[in-house]
Protein backbone atom coordinates (compact mmCIF):
# COMPACT_ATOMS: atom_id res chain seq x y z
CA UNK A 1 0.00 0.00 0.00
CA UNK A 2 1.22 3.15 -1.21
CA UNK A 3 1.93 5.48 1.18
CA UNK A 4 0.65 9.38 1.69
CA UNK A 5 1.73 12.24 -0.12
CA UNK A 6 4.65 11.61 -3.67
CA UNK A 7 5.84 7.95 -4.02
CA UNK A 8 9.19 7.81 -6.30
CA UNK A 9 9.94 5.12 -8.94
CA UNK A 10 12.90 4.35 -10.86
CA UNK A 11 12.71 1.72 -14.10
CA UNK A 12 15.61 0.62 -16.75
CA UNK A 13 14.41 0.11 -20.11
CA UNK A 14 17.05 -1.09 -23.03
CA UNK A 15 16.64 0.93 -26.23
CA UNK A 16 17.58 -0.76 -29.45
CA UNK A 17 17.79 1.99 -31.46
CA UNK A 18 21.06 3.56 -29.33
CA UNK A 19 22.35 0.36 -27.55
CA UNK A 20 21.77 1.85 -24.28
CA UNK A 21 19.74 1.62 -21.32
CA UNK A 22 17.16 4.45 -20.34
CA UNK A 23 16.63 4.97 -16.75
CA UNK A 24 12.59 6.56 -15.76
CA UNK A 25 11.37 7.98 -13.06
CA UNK A 26 8.01 7.65 -11.90
CA UNK A 27 6.05 9.50 -8.95
CA UNK A 28 2.99 8.50 -7.61
CA UNK A 29 1.06 11.44 -5.21
CA UNK A 30 -1.36 9.54 -2.78
CA UNK A 31 -4.08 11.69 -1.24
CA UNK A 32 -7.19 11.21 0.71
CA UNK A 33 -10.23 13.03 0.45
CA UNK A 34 -10.54 15.21 3.13
CA UNK A 35 -7.73 16.99 4.53
CA UNK A 36 -5.22 15.65 6.91
CA UNK A 37 -5.50 17.73 10.32
CA UNK A 38 -3.77 20.57 10.91
CA UNK A 39 -0.85 19.26 12.85
CA UNK A 40 -0.22 16.38 10.82
CA UNK A 41 2.28 15.73 9.46
CA UNK A 42 0.34 14.17 5.99
CA UNK A 43 -0.80 17.77 5.76
CA UNK A 44 2.01 18.86 3.70
CA UNK A 45 2.16 15.84 1.45
CA UNK A 46 -1.63 16.35 0.29
CA UNK A 47 -0.90 19.46 -1.95
CA UNK A 48 2.85 18.23 -2.68
CA UNK A 49 4.00 20.32 -0.22
CA UNK A 50 3.50 23.28 -2.48
CA UNK A 51 0.27 24.59 -1.42
CA UNK A 52 -2.22 25.14 0.74
CA UNK A 53 -5.09 21.90 1.51
CA UNK A 54 -9.18 23.16 1.16
CA UNK A 55 -11.68 21.00 2.04
CA UNK A 56 -15.14 22.68 1.01
CA UNK A 57 -18.70 21.46 1.97
CA UNK A 58 -20.09 21.24 -1.83
CA UNK A 59 -16.81 19.51 -3.39
CA UNK A 60 -16.29 15.70 -3.20
CA UNK A 61 -12.89 15.99 -1.94
CA UNK A 62 -9.87 18.09 -1.01
CA UNK A 63 -8.17 21.30 -3.43
CA UNK A 64 -4.81 23.12 -3.34
CA UNK A 65 -4.25 26.51 -3.45
CA UNK A 66 -0.97 26.40 -4.77
CA UNK A 67 2.25 28.46 -4.37
CA UNK A 68 3.73 30.48 -6.85
CA UNK A 69 5.22 28.69 -10.06
CA UNK A 70 2.94 25.78 -9.37
CA UNK A 71 0.29 24.62 -11.02
CA UNK A 72 -1.68 21.08 -11.44
CA UNK A 73 -4.22 19.60 -9.25
CA UNK A 74 -2.25 18.57 -6.50
CA UNK A 75 0.31 21.30 -6.82
CA UNK A 76 2.45 18.74 -8.33
CA UNK A 77 3.99 21.01 -11.84
CA UNK A 78 6.45 23.35 -11.54
CA UNK A 79 5.45 26.30 -13.81
CA UNK A 80 8.78 27.88 -15.10
CA UNK A 81 7.13 30.35 -17.78
CA UNK A 82 5.44 31.85 -14.62
CA UNK A 83 7.92 34.63 -13.87
CA UNK A 84 7.99 35.39 -18.17
CA UNK A 85 12.02 34.85 -18.17
CA UNK A 86 12.11 35.04 -21.95
CA UNK A 87 13.27 38.52 -23.41
CA UNK A 88 12.16 40.47 -26.66
CA UNK A 89 8.54 39.38 -26.96
CA UNK A 90 9.92 35.67 -27.03
CA UNK A 91 7.63 32.56 -26.06
CA UNK A 92 8.07 30.62 -23.06
CA UNK A 93 7.79 26.74 -23.27
CA UNK A 94 7.32 24.74 -19.77
CA UNK A 95 8.99 21.53 -19.87
CA UNK A 96 6.54 19.76 -17.60
CA UNK A 97 8.06 16.56 -17.18
CA UNK A 98 11.10 17.93 -15.11
CA UNK A 99 10.61 19.63 -12.21
CA UNK A 100 14.14 21.27 -11.37
CA UNK A 101 13.37 24.93 -11.61
CA UNK A 102 14.72 24.91 -15.36
CA UNK A 103 12.42 22.90 -17.66
CA UNK A 104 11.83 25.91 -19.62
CA UNK A 105 12.17 26.72 -23.55
CA UNK A 106 12.56 30.41 -24.78
CA UNK A 107 11.15 30.23 -28.34
CA UNK A 108 12.68 33.48 -30.35
CA UNK A 109 11.69 36.06 -32.59
CA UNK A 110 13.63 36.83 -35.57
CA UNK A 111 16.98 37.97 -35.44
CA UNK A 112 17.50 37.57 -31.69
CA UNK A 113 18.80 34.43 -30.11
CA UNK A 114 20.34 33.17 -26.87
CA UNK A 115 18.89 31.19 -23.80
CA UNK A 116 16.55 34.01 -22.96
CA UNK A 117 16.39 35.62 -26.18
CA UNK A 118 18.13 38.40 -25.12
CA UNK A 119 21.12 39.02 -27.61
CA UNK A 120 20.69 40.48 -30.99
CA UNK A 121 21.46 37.98 -34.79
CA UNK A 122 24.50 40.29 -36.22
CA UNK A 123 24.24 39.23 -39.68
CA UNK A 124 26.65 41.03 -40.98
CA UNK A 125 29.40 39.23 -39.20
CA UNK A 126 29.76 37.19 -42.04
CA UNK A 127 30.54 40.30 -44.38
CA UNK A 128 28.04 39.35 -47.18
CA UNK A 129 28.18 42.72 -48.99
CA UNK A 130 30.71 42.75 -51.65
CA UNK A 131 33.00 45.73 -53.61
CA UNK A 132 32.81 48.18 -50.68
CA UNK A 133 29.14 48.20 -49.81
CA UNK A 134 28.24 49.05 -46.48
CA UNK A 135 25.89 46.02 -44.74
CA UNK A 136 23.23 47.17 -42.13
CA UNK A 137 21.93 43.80 -40.54
CA UNK A 138 18.45 44.12 -39.13
CA UNK A 139 16.01 41.28 -37.52
CA UNK A 140 14.95 39.99 -40.69
CA UNK A 141 18.38 39.59 -42.17
CA UNK A 142 20.70 42.39 -43.56
CA UNK A 143 20.97 45.04 -46.05
CA UNK A 144 23.30 46.12 -48.16
CA UNK A 145 24.28 50.14 -49.10
CA UNK A 146 25.85 49.44 -52.19
CA UNK A 147 28.45 52.47 -53.92
CA UNK A 148 27.53 54.58 -57.03
CA UNK A 149 27.77 52.37 -59.83
CA UNK A 150 27.18 49.07 -58.43
CA UNK A 151 23.24 47.19 -57.38
CA UNK A 152 22.13 44.18 -56.40
CA UNK A 153 21.29 42.52 -52.74
CA UNK A 154 25.11 42.04 -52.58
CA UNK A 155 26.43 44.43 -54.55
CA UNK A 156 27.48 42.31 -56.60
CA UNK A 157 26.54 43.62 -60.22
CA UNK A 158 28.43 46.71 -62.29
CA UNK A 159 25.60 49.48 -63.77
CA UNK A 160 25.63 50.34 -67.05
CA UNK A 161 24.56 54.55 -66.98
CA UNK A 162 23.63 54.05 -70.78
CA UNK A 163 21.74 50.88 -69.85
CA UNK A 164 18.44 53.47 -69.59
CA UNK A 165 19.46 55.07 -72.46
CA UNK A 166 18.99 58.81 -70.86
CA UNK A 167 19.85 60.85 -73.59
CA UNK A 168 17.11 62.57 -75.50
CA UNK A 169 16.52 64.29 -79.27
CA UNK A 170 18.88 61.76 -80.90
CA UNK A 171 21.72 62.42 -77.92
CA UNK A 172 24.88 59.89 -78.21
CA UNK A 173 25.45 58.16 -74.68
CA UNK A 174 28.84 57.41 -73.67
CA UNK A 175 30.00 55.61 -69.60
CA UNK A 176 32.18 58.00 -67.97
CA UNK A 177 33.21 55.75 -64.93
CA UNK A 178 29.90 54.82 -63.15
CA UNK A 179 28.04 57.95 -64.57
CA UNK A 180 27.06 58.98 -68.53
CA UNK A 181 27.27 61.77 -70.72
CA UNK A 182 25.28 63.08 -73.63
CA UNK A 183 27.19 63.91 -76.84
CA UNK A 184 23.83 66.13 -78.58
CA UNK A 185 22.35 66.90 -81.85
CA UNK A 186 22.27 70.54 -83.29
CA UNK A 187 19.81 72.53 -81.79
CA UNK A 188 19.83 70.29 -78.40
CA UNK A 189 21.46 70.96 -75.29
CA UNK A 190 21.03 70.15 -71.40
CA UNK A 191 22.95 66.92 -69.22
CA UNK A 192 20.33 64.73 -71.27
CA UNK A 193 19.68 67.04 -74.48
CA UNK A 194 16.44 67.73 -73.61
CA UNK A 195 16.28 71.50 -73.90
CA UNK A 196 16.28 73.77 -77.28
CA UNK A 197 19.84 75.91 -77.44
CA UNK A 198 19.13 79.04 -76.07
CA UNK A 199 20.13 81.53 -79.25
CA UNK A 200 18.37 84.60 -77.65
CA UNK A 201 21.01 84.08 -74.23
CA UNK A 202 23.76 85.90 -76.47
CA UNK A 203 21.81 88.75 -77.13
CA UNK A 204 22.50 88.93 -80.67
CA UNK A 205 20.30 91.70 -81.90
CA UNK A 206 21.63 94.87 -81.26
CA UNK A 207 18.47 97.31 -81.61
CA UNK A 208 15.62 94.69 -81.22
CA UNK A 209 13.93 91.85 -78.98
CA UNK A 210 14.92 88.20 -79.57
CA UNK A 211 12.80 85.23 -80.43
CA UNK A 212 13.65 81.87 -80.78
CA UNK A 213 12.18 79.79 -83.62
CA UNK A 214 13.02 75.67 -82.99
CA UNK A 215 16.69 75.55 -83.48
CA UNK A 216 17.00 79.41 -84.07
CA UNK A 217 15.93 82.40 -83.50
CA UNK A 218 14.63 85.89 -85.13
CA UNK A 219 15.03 89.49 -84.14
CA UNK A 220 12.21 91.65 -83.71
CA UNK A 221 13.16 95.16 -84.55
CA UNK A 222 12.46 98.20 -82.77
CA UNK A 223 11.44 101.05 -84.12
CA UNK A 224 14.24 103.19 -86.41
CA UNK A 225 16.16 100.44 -86.82
CA UNK A 226 16.52 97.61 -89.08
CA UNK A 227 18.73 94.12 -90.43
CA UNK A 228 19.23 90.86 -89.60
CA UNK A 229 20.60 91.80 -85.85
CA UNK A 230 18.87 94.95 -85.91
CA UNK A 231 22.32 96.71 -86.44
CA UNK A 232 21.17 99.13 -89.11
CA UNK A 233 19.47 103.06 -88.09
CA UNK A 234 17.04 104.59 -90.37
CA UNK A 235 18.17 108.06 -91.42
CA UNK A 236 14.91 110.54 -91.11
CA UNK A 237 16.71 113.05 -92.14
CA UNK A 238 17.01 111.65 -95.61
CA UNK A 239 13.37 113.13 -96.78
CA UNK A 240 14.66 116.54 -95.82
CA UNK A 241 11.30 117.23 -93.75
CA UNK A 242 12.50 120.62 -92.07
CA UNK A 243 11.71 124.11 -93.81
CA UNK A 244 12.95 127.59 -94.00
CA UNK A 245 16.92 126.22 -94.48
CA UNK A 246 16.57 124.52 -90.52
CA UNK A 247 19.01 122.43 -89.57
CA UNK A 248 17.70 118.57 -89.73
CA UNK A 249 19.05 116.03 -86.50
CA UNK A 250 18.29 112.94 -87.23
CA UNK A 251 17.09 110.98 -83.92
CA UNK A 252 16.40 107.25 -82.78
CA UNK A 253 12.82 106.51 -84.86
CA UNK A 254 12.28 110.61 -85.18
CA UNK A 255 14.20 113.34 -86.34
CA UNK A 256 14.40 116.70 -85.04
CA UNK A 257 14.47 120.36 -86.27
CA UNK A 258 16.45 122.82 -85.60
CA UNK A 259 15.00 126.58 -86.34
CA UNK A 260 16.38 130.04 -87.64
CA UNK A 261 15.86 132.33 -84.89
CA UNK A 262 12.81 133.96 -86.46
CA UNK A 263 11.03 130.55 -86.95
CA UNK A 264 9.43 127.99 -84.85
CA UNK A 265 6.93 124.42 -84.75
CA UNK A 266 7.89 121.41 -85.54
CA UNK A 267 9.03 121.46 -89.35
CA UNK A 268 10.15 125.48 -88.33
CA UNK A 269 7.35 126.55 -90.50
CA UNK A 270 5.66 129.40 -88.79
CA UNK A 271 7.85 132.69 -88.21
CA UNK A 272 7.91 133.60 -84.37
CA UNK A 273 6.33 136.18 -82.52
CA UNK A 274 9.22 138.01 -80.22
CA UNK A 275 6.50 138.99 -77.92
CA UNK A 276 4.81 135.47 -77.74
CA UNK A 277 6.64 134.03 -74.43
CA UNK A 278 7.78 137.70 -73.16
CA UNK A 279 5.77 138.24 -69.87
CA UNK A 280 5.23 141.76 -68.89
CA UNK A 281 3.71 142.66 -65.12
CA UNK A 282 2.30 145.54 -63.66
CA UNK A 283 0.83 147.16 -66.98
CA UNK A 284 4.13 147.02 -69.24
CA UNK A 285 3.62 146.29 -72.67
CA UNK A 286 6.08 144.36 -75.07
CA UNK A 287 8.10 145.81 -78.28
CA UNK A 288 8.16 143.36 -80.65
CA UNK A 289 11.03 144.95 -83.20
CA UNK A 290 13.95 142.76 -83.45
CA UNK A 291 14.16 139.04 -82.78
CA UNK A 292 13.78 139.61 -78.50
CA UNK A 293 10.62 141.38 -77.87
CA UNK A 294 11.58 144.17 -74.52
CA UNK A 295 9.14 145.38 -72.22
CA UNK A 296 8.55 148.67 -71.43
CA UNK A 297 7.40 149.31 -67.83
CA UNK A 298 4.95 151.80 -66.76
CA UNK A 299 6.37 154.46 -64.65
CA UNK A 300 7.66 153.00 -61.17
CA UNK A 301 8.72 149.99 -62.56
CA UNK A 302 11.68 148.51 -63.97
CA UNK A 303 13.14 144.75 -64.62
CA UNK A 304 13.15 142.68 -67.91
CA UNK A 305 9.44 141.80 -67.03
CA UNK A 306 8.85 145.07 -65.19
CA UNK A 307 8.65 143.15 -61.93
CA UNK A 308 10.98 145.10 -60.03
CA UNK A 309 9.15 147.81 -57.97
CA UNK A 310 11.11 151.30 -58.10
CA UNK A 311 11.67 152.42 -54.61
CA UNK A 312 10.94 155.99 -54.33
CA UNK A 313 12.17 156.47 -50.72
CA UNK A 314 15.89 155.55 -51.61
CA UNK A 315 16.48 159.23 -52.07
CA UNK A 316 15.10 159.91 -48.33
CA UNK A 317 12.79 162.21 -49.54
CA UNK A 318 11.18 163.17 -46.56
CA UNK A 319 12.22 165.82 -44.41
CA UNK A 320 13.22 166.77 -40.79
CA UNK A 321 12.98 162.77 -39.91
CA UNK A 322 9.87 162.16 -41.70
CA UNK A 323 9.06 158.40 -42.37
CA UNK A 324 8.77 157.62 -46.12
CA UNK A 325 6.35 154.91 -46.98
CA UNK A 326 7.41 153.19 -50.68
CA UNK A 327 3.98 153.23 -52.99
CA UNK A 328 3.31 152.14 -56.71
CA UNK A 329 4.85 154.97 -58.29
CA UNK A 330 5.59 157.16 -55.69
CA UNK A 331 5.91 157.48 -51.85
CA UNK A 332 4.24 158.50 -48.92
CA UNK A 333 5.93 160.93 -45.94
CA UNK A 334 4.76 160.32 -42.50
CA UNK A 335 4.89 163.82 -40.49
CA UNK A 336 6.42 163.96 -37.08
CA UNK A 337 4.70 166.40 -34.75
CA UNK A 338 4.38 169.94 -35.89
CA UNK A 339 5.56 169.36 -39.91
CA UNK A 340 3.45 169.12 -42.88
CA UNK A 341 3.64 168.90 -46.58
CA UNK A 342 4.06 166.27 -48.98
CA UNK A 343 7.50 166.07 -47.66
CA UNK A 344 7.11 166.95 -44.20
CA UNK A 345 8.34 170.44 -45.41
CA UNK A 346 6.00 172.85 -43.30
CA UNK A 347 6.03 173.88 -40.28
CA UNK A 348 3.01 173.91 -38.31
CA UNK A 349 3.09 178.29 -36.88
CA UNK A 350 -0.17 178.84 -34.39
CA UNK A 351 0.91 181.83 -33.75
CA UNK A 352 -1.71 184.38 -34.94
CA UNK A 353 0.99 186.60 -37.20
CA UNK A 354 2.08 183.74 -39.31
CA UNK A 355 -1.24 181.73 -39.04
CA UNK A 356 -2.50 183.28 -42.42
CA UNK A 357 0.47 182.37 -44.39
CA UNK A 358 1.08 179.05 -43.04
CA UNK A 359 -2.76 178.08 -44.07
CA UNK A 360 -1.54 179.32 -47.07
CA UNK A 361 1.24 177.68 -47.95
CA UNK A 362 0.00 174.75 -46.78
CA UNK A 363 -1.16 171.53 -48.61
CA UNK A 364 -4.60 170.81 -49.41
CA UNK A 365 -4.75 167.53 -47.36
CA UNK A 366 -3.11 168.73 -44.35
CA UNK A 367 -5.84 171.43 -43.82
CA UNK A 368 -8.37 168.76 -44.43
CA UNK A 369 -7.09 166.89 -41.62
CA UNK A 370 -7.17 169.61 -39.40
CA UNK A 371 -10.22 170.94 -39.82
CA UNK A 372 -11.03 167.16 -39.26
CA UNK A 373 -9.71 166.68 -36.08
CA UNK A 374 -11.14 170.29 -35.21
CA UNK A 375 -14.44 168.88 -35.89
CA UNK A 376 -14.08 165.77 -33.86
CA UNK A 377 -12.74 167.81 -30.74
CA UNK A 378 -16.23 169.86 -31.08
CA UNK A 379 -18.05 166.31 -31.03
CA UNK A 380 -15.88 165.10 -28.02
CA UNK A 381 -16.96 168.24 -26.07
CA UNK A 382 -20.97 168.60 -27.01
CA UNK A 383 -21.22 164.63 -25.95
CA UNK A 384 -18.88 165.33 -22.23
CA UNK A 385 -21.43 168.62 -21.85
CA UNK A 386 -24.63 165.95 -22.25
CA UNK A 387 -23.45 163.68 -20.33
CA UNK A 388 -22.50 166.01 -17.32
CA UNK A 389 -25.76 167.29 -17.31
CA UNK A 390 -27.74 163.65 -17.02
CA UNK A 391 -24.93 163.14 -14.18
CA UNK A 392 -25.99 166.75 -12.34
CA UNK A 393 -29.76 165.98 -12.77
CA UNK A 394 -29.47 162.45 -10.93
CA UNK A 395 -27.89 163.57 -7.84
CA UNK A 396 -31.14 166.47 -7.45
CA UNK A 397 -33.65 164.07 -8.57
CA UNK A 398 -32.77 162.13 -5.29
CA UNK A 399 -34.86 164.53 -3.13
CA UNK A 400 -37.39 165.13 -5.43
CA UNK A 401 -40.48 163.17 -6.80
CA UNK A 402 -39.81 160.60 -9.37
CA UNK A 403 -42.33 161.61 -12.23
CA UNK A 404 -41.33 164.96 -12.86
CA UNK A 405 -37.82 164.01 -13.57
CA UNK A 406 -38.37 160.29 -15.23
CA UNK A 407 -38.54 161.71 -18.43
CA UNK A 408 -35.07 163.57 -17.77
CA UNK A 409 -33.30 161.31 -16.22
CA UNK A 410 -33.82 158.53 -18.92
CA UNK A 411 -30.62 159.76 -20.83
CA UNK A 412 -28.24 157.31 -21.70
CA UNK A 413 -25.00 156.35 -21.05
CA UNK A 414 -22.12 156.74 -22.86
CA UNK A 415 -19.41 154.23 -23.54
CA UNK A 416 -16.82 152.57 -26.12
CA UNK A 417 -14.26 154.99 -27.06
CA UNK A 418 -15.23 158.14 -24.70
CA UNK A 419 -15.88 156.18 -21.34
CA UNK A 420 -12.62 156.79 -20.16
CA UNK A 421 -12.91 160.93 -20.98
CA UNK A 422 -16.18 160.90 -18.78
CA UNK A 423 -14.69 159.12 -16.18
CA UNK A 424 -11.81 161.70 -15.78
CA UNK A 425 -14.38 164.23 -15.60
CA UNK A 426 -13.98 166.11 -11.99
CA UNK A 427 -17.10 167.47 -10.52
CA UNK A 428 -18.39 168.83 -6.96
CA UNK A 429 -21.48 167.26 -4.62
CA UNK A 430 -22.95 170.01 -2.37
CA UNK A 431 -25.98 168.57 -0.96
CA UNK A 432 -29.18 168.05 -2.56
CA UNK A 433 -29.98 172.08 -3.72
CA UNK A 434 -26.25 172.01 -4.81
CA UNK A 435 -26.32 173.87 -8.36
CA UNK A 436 -25.01 172.20 -11.64
CA UNK A 437 -21.34 172.11 -12.33
CA UNK A 438 -20.60 173.59 -15.51
CA UNK A 439 -17.03 172.10 -17.60
CA UNK A 440 -15.12 173.87 -20.76
CA UNK A 441 -13.18 171.23 -22.80
CA UNK A 442 -10.76 172.55 -24.43
CA UNK A 443 -8.39 170.94 -26.85
CA UNK A 444 -4.28 171.73 -26.65
CA UNK A 445 -2.70 168.99 -29.11
CA UNK A 446 -3.14 167.70 -32.63
CA UNK A 447 -1.19 165.30 -34.78
CA UNK A 448 -0.70 164.50 -38.54
CA UNK A 449 -2.72 161.11 -39.86
CA UNK A 450 -1.18 157.83 -38.93
CA UNK A 451 -0.47 154.54 -40.67
CA UNK A 452 -3.42 153.58 -38.91
CA UNK A 453 -5.88 156.53 -39.31
CA UNK A 454 -6.01 156.93 -35.68
CA UNK A 455 -7.96 159.96 -34.28
CA UNK A 456 -6.26 163.48 -34.20
CA UNK A 457 -7.02 164.92 -31.44
CA UNK A 458 -4.59 162.96 -28.28
CA UNK A 459 -5.26 164.66 -25.37
CA UNK A 460 -8.46 166.39 -23.51
CA UNK A 461 -8.24 169.19 -21.14
CA UNK A 462 -11.19 169.64 -18.22
CA UNK A 463 -11.32 172.98 -16.74
CA UNK A 464 -14.04 174.52 -14.62
CA UNK A 465 -15.86 177.55 -15.11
Amino acid sequence: MLALGPNHFIGFVNDSVTKSIAALRLTLVVKTSTCAPAESHARDLECSGKGACTTKPAEATFSCDCDEQYVGTFCEEFDACQRTPCQNNASCVDAKEKQDGSNFTCVCLAGYTGELCQSKIDYCILDPCRNGATCISNLSGFTCQCPEGYFGSACEEKVDPCASSPCQNNGTCYADGVRFGCSCSAGFTGPTCAQLVDFCALSPCAHGTCRSVGTSYKCLCDPGYHGLYCEEEYNECLSAPCLNAATCRDLVNGYECVCLAEYKGVHCESYKDPCANVSCLNGGTCDSEGLNGTCVCTPGFTGEECDIDINECDSNPCHHAGTCLDQPNGYTCHCPHGWVGANCEIHLQWKSGHMAESLTNMPRHSLYIIIGALCVAFILMLIILIVGICRISRIEYQGSSRPAYEEFYNCRSIDSEFSNAIASIRHARFGKKSRPAMYDVTPIAYEDYSPDDKPLVTLIKTKDL
